[in-house]
């Protein structure tokens, strides 16, 4: 299953990386923090920011949320 777009790597249009050997346990889940989410996903839900699930996660200051 391709990582980006979900789908299987042969209708894959964009040559995306093979996820269907990544797993995170729910242990490694609770363990996370933005620096780690961002480098294992490379995405994290503070990007739009209007949900910060980590601590650490960015804050522009200036915005109205």
């Amino acid at each position: 299953m391709c990582g980006d777009c979900l789908r299987p790597l042969n209708e894959c249009q964009h040559g995306g990386i093979d996820m269907s050997q990544e797993s995170i346990s729910w242990a490694e889940l609770a363990e996370l923090t933005h620096a780690t989410q961002v480098e294992r996903f490379n995405w994290c839900s503070c990007e739009e920011q209007e949900e910060f699930p980590f601590e650490d996660c960015p804050r522009k200051e200036g915005l109205n949320a």
